[in-house]
């Protein structure tokens, strides 16, 4: 009876390997466990963030003054191809490795190697098309990294402390962004030595969680498991309804803010943006820090994340929608809380969403991969580019970012197999 119904698309395992391939682990982790992978999340993060919030614009109004946001569009829009490429192969890969330092060690620190090498170059160049080549290189680095760390929450922490295990992967994307622009505003004048010491901390925080920390073995995972089809949108929807939400909410979000410099210098006309971004990014990080952890301990203690990934996602959509029809600097701190909310939340629970329905364990830094590399489709720059472009107005920008965050919201709900 269970070869009629098993999907014809795909081919059935043998019992073994199926136990493998739904087998979740049981043993909690602990504390430090928790503490070392937040910081090697914070060293990724403060690679990922800051440049395209706040270095790469800022290089960018030097070396091309004239087309700052044709320029600084591109280099968004070829980071997100890039990673699109590149991290299901490298999920793939990864799944597929099989060394005496584990399966996913290798390719975090490769890849974060590859993104400091790559970040200390970029702050010395005077020429856009180089920032280009180099920025190709962080993303691909970056690429590397985010599946391999992605799919140790899968691997190794069990259900009931995702979460915790995803909060400590979510919160320190906005710690990692207001601290990197403190130091690189307050601290660091010099433009290459931003770039390079944020490549050098990136890679020396992730140290202590993958060299201090053992993998466990991944005998019992078949390598052949890592050539599965992609799971079929008829046999995983879960699976498709989380890649569709965390695409629209990201693509709702990016969109709002990566313009948010130009926004404070062209529309509210702050004599010093640059401080003034770094105001409301502190704002920012107390709230989202705050409901991020909050988030994920609710997560845990609930057992309901489609609620809590909704309501995040309407925080969202609420903060865009107040920059759309009051753009003003007392709405922008209102509205840099309200993101802090909803995005705090939203990175802790969405993650714990997301692992709760992958389809096999024997790929699940593929599977993760996709719906990270679906993330990264260039929605959000391509938006702002059109937008701002066409009918030059930021408002118009932040109004479409709400509607496209609050679809996302909605969209949690068609995912049945989690409450």
């Amino acid at each position: 009876m269970s070869d009629v119904l098993a999907d014809p698309g795909e081919p059935s395992a043998p019992s073994g390997e199926a136990s493998a391939a739904t087998a979740e682990p049981q043993t909690p982790v602990g504390k430090g466990w928790i503490w070392t992978f937040a910081l090697a999340w914070f060293g990724y993060w403060l690679t990922v963030m800051l440049p395209p919030q706040f270095l790469t614009p800022q290089l960018i109004e030097t070396v091309a003054p004239e087309h700052k946001v044709d320029v600084l569009s591109f280099l968004l829009i070829e980071g997100a191809v890039v990673s699109l490429v590149c991290i299901p192969f490298a999920g793939m890969a990864c799944d597929r490795t099989r060394s005496r330092f584990g399966r996913r060690r290798p390719w975090a620190l490769g890849g974060l190697l590859l993104t400091g090498s790559a970040l200390s170059l970029i702050g010395l160049q005077t020429d856009w098309r180089a920032v280009a080549a180099l920025m190709a290189l962080v993303a691909a680095g970056n690429a590397m990294t985010l599946v391999a760390l992605s799919a140790m929450i899968a691997d190794q922490v069990p259900p009931g402390q995702r979460g915790a295990a995803s909060a400590a992967m979510g919160v320190p994307q906005v710690v990692s962004l207001a601290v990197g622009m403190v130091v690189v505003t307050m601290l660091i004048e010099s433009m290459p030595a931003r770039w390079a010491v944020t490549g050098l901390v990136g890679v020396v925080c992730a140290l202590p969680f993958l060299l201090g920390r053992a993998e466990p073995p991944a005998a019992d995972v078949p390598v052949r498991g890592t050539r599965l089809p992609i799971p079929r949108p008829r046999s995983h929807p879960d699976y498709y309804w989380a890649l569709f939400c965390r695409v629209a909410i990201n693509a709702g979000n990016a969109a709002g803010t990566a313009y948010l410099l130009y926004f404070l210098s062209d529309v509210l006309h702050r004599p010093r943006p640059d401080e003034a971004l770094l105001v409301l990014t502190l704002v920012y990080l107390v709230f989202c820090s705050a409901f991020g952890f909050l988030g994920g301990v609710l997560s845990d203690r609930l057992a309901r994340r489609r609620v809590l990934v909704a309501v995040s996602g309407g925080l969202q959509a609420l903060s865009a929608l107040l920059l759309a029809l009051a753009p003003s600097w007392p709405a922008a701190i209102v509205a840099a809380a309200l993101l802090g909310m909803g995005y705090g939340a939203f990175l802790s629970v969405d993650q714990a969403l997301v692992t709760d329905v992958l389809p096999d364990r024997r790929s699940r830094a593929r599977d993760v991969g996709i719906i990270n590399a679906a993330q990264n489709v260039p929605i959000a720059p391509m938006l702002g580019w059109l937008v701002l472009t066409t009918v030059a107005s930021y408002r118009v920008l932040y109004a479409v970012a709400a509607l496209i965050m609050l679809v996302g919201s909605a969209a949690v709900y068609r995912i049945k197999g989690v409450r």
